[in-house]
């Protein structure tokens, strides 16, 4: 176990997180913060459920087309 120094109000803010997730510890909000907070390594499913038909439409001018 290991003590760390936060200011009083992210204190305040992990109790609330804490209370909200009905996260046993303090370490446990942190964890999902950071795993949150991480970089994604793939970018699947980053445009919702919108269609290639609905992502390429008007991507060019149809003066651009040969």
């Amino acid at each position: 176990m290991t003590t760390i120094q936060v200011q009083e109000r992210t204190l305040h803010l992990l109790q609330q997180m804490r209370k909200s997730k009905g996260a046993k510890s303090y370490d446990e909000v942190i964890l999902d913060l950071m795993r949150n907070a991480a970089p994604r390594k793939s970018m699947y499913g980053a445009l919702g459920k919108a269609s290639w038909k609905e992502i390429m439409r008007d991507l060019r001018d149809k003066d651009d087309r040969f």
